[in-house]
């Protein structure tokens, strides 16, 4: 695709061989679809921070749900650092199910808008179990350790309309 790479000279110069190989440059409609995207990005982050944070704040108080993550939430633990460094604080929002929630294989599979998937940051909001999927190679304990548990969800939250996300997720929660 296309992108930029920051790195020392001796891995640019790797990288220059490989791109002499492979060719280096997009072809016109890759180059038409990305300036097309660039012209809606703003648009589409700043949508997908205000529909996280109206989630956050409905579900903050969700009794199916044992914690809820989100860096604008007065009781997120980077709350402070990130009011000082952040305007929209993102589209993602992560809540760990409580037992009466079932398993978080039963939710995913209650939800009926939200794609469970391993990708962020699309127009889509997707969801995904980071036990089950990203962090899965991990020993249990080692997750643990870091907040990783068998409840925790990861949800990156796209440009729809929040109340139907919401709806989504609270009938998965009830259900």
């Amino acid at each position: 695709c296309c992108g930029a790479v920051l790195t020392s000279r001796k891995l640019v110069e790797l990288m220059k061989m490989t791109a002499t190989d492979l060719g280096g440059s997009l072809n016109a409609a890759t180059c038409a679809l990305v300036e097309r995207s660039l012209k809606t990005l703003h648009l589409r982050v700043s949508t997908q921070s205000e529909n996280a944070l109206a989630i956050a704040h409905r579900l903050h108080e969700h009794d199916r749900l044992d914690q809820i993550f989100h860096p604008r939430l007065p009781t997120h633990p980077g709350h402070k650092t990130a009011a000082r460094q952040m305007h929209g604080f993102g589209g993602m929002v992560s809540f760990t199910l409580a037992d009466s929630a079932g398993s978080s294989l039963e939710f995913l599979k209650r939800l009926e808008l939200i794609v469970p998937a391993l990708s962020l940051g699309g127009i889509e909001s997707t969801i995904c179990a980071p036990a089950e999927t990203s962090h899965k190679k991990m020993s249990k304990e080692a997750r643990e350790r870091i907040g990783v548990t068998e409840r925790l969800m990861r949800l990156s939250v796209g440009i729809e309309h929040p109340e139907d996300l919401l709806d989504d997720l609270l009938q998965a929660l009830d259900g």
